[in-house]
């Protein structure tokens, strides 16, 4: 069960998403605070503390509270469109590309395309779907998603709306099995000038690129993904578990 003080940052960060309180608004004092959700000072100043890390609230000394910009985030284990729909927050794309390429090595090793599980894939010849995707958040340009698939799976996405659906829905629809297992990198970059346009954002800046692959349930890579992601915007939140069953087995 939450505690206060996180049912407090759970109720304001809805306050922020929805727009009933906006970027640079002077949000309640305090005591006002306090007398909103019934709770103590002490609750109050640590679920400020918390939602000023997280950059939605910045405090300022004698002036109070103000809404920070709003951040969009997710979990690398949780799909673009489905983590955000968890958040109450709509999406809609953008098909930019829509194509079949032939793969990289790279790819051929990841989908594990013919003699690709090997660490150095001979050539293929079979083709993938590129699909390139601008990603929308209440109509803000949020990320460029590039995946490719392959092609058995990708000729069957003919017919979808592909601006309105989930890639991951798709592939369960098509395969019958889920994609249970997403595997990940994040890491910085600067966007070419024509991506720049596509995102709205300062050419030369930094930004996330987001690399992973997807599996279905029995272990099949399905998914090769490339994302920039705005980074003022856009924000990946990560989270540790101590398992019980590791414990004793030499692992750290």
């Amino acid at each position: 069960m939450p505690s206060k003080y996180e049912k407090i940052i759970t109720n304001i960060e809805k306050k922020i998403q929805s727009g009933i309180w906006s970027t640079g608004m002077l949000m309640p004092t305090e005591s006002e605070l306090c007398t909103l959700f019934e709770v103590s000072r002490i609750t109050v100043r640590r679920a400020l503390a918390e939602l000023e890390k997280l950059g939605l609230v910045e405090r300022i000394q004698g002036k109070g509270s103000f809404v920070g910009k709003m951040r969009f985030h997710s979990t690398d284990c949780q799909g673009f469109r489905d983590s955000m729909a968890l958040q109450g927050i709509s999406v809609r794309s953008s098909i930019i590309k829509q194509e079949l390429v032939t793969p990289t090595a790279d790819i051929v090793l990841k989908l594990q395309l013919g003699t690709g599980t090997s660490s150095f894939p001979e050539p293929h010849n079979e083709q993938v779907w590129h699909f390139c995707r601008l990603r929308y958040v209440d109509d803000t340009p949020v990320a460029i998603m590039h995946s490719y698939i392959p092609k058995s799976i990708g000729d069957q996405f003919a017919g979808y709306d592909l601006n309105n659906a989930s890639f991951y829905r798709l592939i369960t629809e098509i395969t019958g099995k889920e994609v249970i297992d997403t595997k990940g990198a994040v890491t910085a970059t600067i966007p070419s000038p024509a991506e720049c346009e596509l995102l709205k954002v300062a050419p030369g800046t930094a930004h996330i690129w987001y690399r992973s692959v997807g599996y279905l349930e029995d272990g099949q890579p399905i998914e090769v993904s490339s994302s920039i992601f705005n980074a003022e915007l856009y924000e990946f939140s990560v989270r540790y578990e101590h398992l019980q069953s590791c414990q004793g087995r030499g692992q750290h």
